[in-house]
């Protein structure tokens, strides 16, 4: 009954990240004319906040998993305090205090899906987040009418009430089964540090998915505009929600299910490579063509290949407390790649060539580095 219950709490929760990621970017780079800059300053916010995921482990241990998880419901109110501000750049300091309540608590709400999967940790995960993929296209789609019919207010009211819902529903139906959050041992956090052939590759990847993902809005505003010149603002919102995860985030459902099974089989530093390279090409195919063929790129599901990979191998190779600090430590490892992207806020060019330049390596070493441990015999 509770795998059913969180299943739809975490479709209902990605439904609210897919109107919030597809309306924030947007609204933030266009409507408040904050332009890349401002997307890139709340991703960074926004990551600076994940860091705090290192102590899932250690607050699950003194407040227990339900409590932890409870807490964190308070995350709705920046959502509703959002309702207030138009300065793009006080409104994305105040957005991104979300992702903290966020952090602290995933890594507790996984370890409890992981602590009863018999070993089957691709599988157990991709059941957990098989709703995810429609969560998210249909909260992508459902932006451009929620604002349409009451315009920011009722998009960020909206958002507050399904990430309050969702988290209501995680910390009353929280497994029995869980393993106990109990003290971690001192050996605990020397355990997670023998994961960092898998941490590092995984840090340059999500710095170069985060720069892809800063220059995407605007490109994709671009290209829309051409295609639907003259149509009212409503179906610009409409037509971006749809592009930017709607089609997508569809198409990450049969991938999740294959990642999955591919990540029980596989090493996941082979997945890394292939992740590293896929979006290595996708980003100059999206960044060089125009139209359709550029919107038509970014549909491609490469966040569940990495998801997946990684939550696997850490969920693998820990259990208990170490397996929430895992999971909380790979979190503020992701959080140094999307920091990375703040000092850009103060560039004075910022085209695609450039953050391409930095996608180009960061991607490359990040193949480099998963490729050489694989050889060495990790994992």
């Amino acid at each position: 009954m509770w795998r059913l219950a969180y299943s739809v709490a975490a479709t209902l929760n990605t439904f609210m990240w897919g109107v919030y990621f597809s309306f924030t970017r947007r609204y933030l780079a266009v409507e408040l004319s904050g332009g890349t800059r401002a997307v890139l300053l709340i991703t960074g916010l926004e990551w600076m906040f994940v860091f705090f995921s290192v102590l899932a482990g250690k607050l699950g241990s003194y407040l227990g998993g339900r409590n932890l998880v409870r807490l964190s419901s308070l995350g709705f109110l920046p959502l509703v305090v959002a309702t207030t501000t138009r300065d793009p750049n006080l409104l994305a300091l105040v957005l991104s205090l979300t992702s903290l309540t966020w952090s602290i608590s995933w890594p507790v709400i996984l370890s409890a899906v992981f602590s009863s999967s018999r070993g089957r940790y691709g599988w157990a995960y991709s059941v957990f987040t098989l709703g995810t993929g429609l969560g998210w296209s249909a909260g992508s789609v459902a932006m451009g009418f929620i604002y349409s019919a009451g315009g920011p207010v009722l998009v960020f009211s909206t958002c507050s009430l399904l990430y309050l819902a969702s988290y209501l529903i995680f910390s009353e139906f929280y497994p029995r089964s869980a393993e106990p959050l109990s003290e971690e041992p001192r050996g605990s956090l020397r355990e997670v540090g023998r994961l960092w052939y898998v941490l590092v590759p995984y840090t340059l990847l999500v710095l170069s998915r985060e720069l892809y993902y800063s220059i995407a809005p605007v490109k994709l505003s671009s290209e829309l505009a051409k295609l639907l010149k003259g149509s009212p603002e409503s179906l610009q919102y409409v037509a971006f929600g749809v592009a930017y995860g709607g089609i997508t985030a569809i198409l990450s459902i049969p991938a999740r299910i294959a990642c999955g099974k591919l990540a029980d089989r596989h090493s996941p530093l082979v997945l890394l490579v292939a992740s590293s390279l896929a979006y290595l090409a996708s980003y100059w195919g999206f960044v060089l063509t125009e139209g359709l063929i550029s919107i038509a790129i970014w549909q491609l599901p490469l966040y569940p290949l990495v998801d997946t990979a990684v939550s696997v191998e850490l969920a693998r190779s820990t259990s208990g407390s170490g397996r929430t600090t895992a999971l909380g430590v790979s979190l503020a490892f992701s959080a140094l790649g999307g920091l990375a992207v703040l000092p850009l806020t103060a560039s004075p060019a910022l085209g695609p060539e450039v953050v391409g330049a930095l996608v180009t390596s960061a991607l490359t070493a990040s193949a480099a580095l998963a490729a050489y441990y694989y050889s060495r015999g990790k994992r």
